[in-house]
């Protein structure tokens, strides 16, 4: 009967732990993904790389926060690794089997070393591979971002050059021609979107960017947005405009502002970068624009 018991209250015991490990399980699972990885290896003479596939990114996660294990990494005396901030909330307890949090484990670090990922842009011609823990730095600065076309009937999405191709091949028409420092008169009702492409030698070449105008009015004022259509790389879409009013109400006004880089027009009301403009200054929907380069 003693035997019996015991071997009961492990299995339970066993039960209950595999239910724990269950439940953590299925919350890693949600970040469970598959990536190649390009990974350095040979002799001290030579080094080679290998194309390996990594089939659960768990594997390089913090078993504590599940964040992307960042150097240093640290490991208890049964080998449970963590990541330096839950090692500083842990007082170097570990959460796995309360043993002590005592030193790194030098062989993960030089794996996060090693690994490099391709970029989420590469379908639209981004060849770069980042470490892990950076790719969402390389993606704020990646030239390869997706561009969304602005017009609303079109769900294009692409590199910025390509996307400026697309405009031309598609919707030269519907585009309104613009030069630096020049001005350009538009008709705008609230709701309303004008595309301007900087004029290019042949404006049937995908060279000259995208710059969007939106209008929206509200019970007092007219909003006017003015966005360029490029990523976050600097010498790309870096414009500043000046709006001219001549009204018949009024003398005369100018309104200016940076333009703010998008890689996709919203079309809702902005709450930053754009210009307000009381009713009874600007009763009409004209106004004349003029886009210019800056530096920064």
């Amino acid at each position: 009967m003693t035997d019996s018991s015991s071997s009961v209250e492990s299995y339970s015991s066993s039960s209950e732990s595999y239910e724990s490990s269950s439940e953590t399980s299925s919350l890693k699972r949600q970040r469970t993904s598959t990536s190649t990885t390009m990974i350095s290896s040979g002799g001290t003479d030579e080094k080679k790389k290998l194309t390996a596939t990594l089939i659960d990114l768990d594997v390089i996660d913090c078993s504590v926060c599940f964040d992307t294990l960042t150097i240093p990494i640290s490991q208890c005396v049964n080998g449970h690794i963590v990541c330096s901030t839950c090692c500083t909330k842990l007082k170097k307890k570990c959460a796995t089997c309360s043993l002590p949090i005592l030193s790194r484990n030098r062989a993960m670090e030089r794996v996060l070393e090693l690994l490099r990922f391709p970029c989420s842009n590469a379908e639209f011609g981004c060849s770069e591979e980042v470490i892990y823990d950076e790719r969402s730095a390389h993606l704020e600065r990646c030239a390869f971002a997706p561009c969304t076309c602005p017009f609303t009937s079109c769900s294009f999405t692409g590199s910025y050059m390509d996307l400026y191709e697309h405009s031309v091949d598609k919707h030269l028409k519907s585009l309104s021609m613009f030069e630096c420092g020049n001005h350009v008169y538009i008709h705008l009702k609230g709701g309303e979107k004008v595309v301007l492409k900087e004029k290019t030698t042949d404006e049937r070449s995908g060279g000259g960017e995208l710059v969007v105008v939106e209008c929206f009015d509200t019970p007092y004022a007219r909003i006017i947005s003015v966005s360029s259509i490029a990523p976050n790389v600097p010498g790309i879409g870096l414009f500043s405009y000046n709006l001219k009013l001549d009204s018949s109400h009024c003398d005369r006004l100018c309104f200016g502002s940076k333009v703010k880089r998008v890689c996709e027009v919203s079309g809702e009301l902005p709450i930053t970068h754009f210009t307000l403009i009381p009713l009874y200054v600007c009763p009409e929907y004209k106004l004349k624009i003029s886009i210019t380069r800056r530096a920064y």
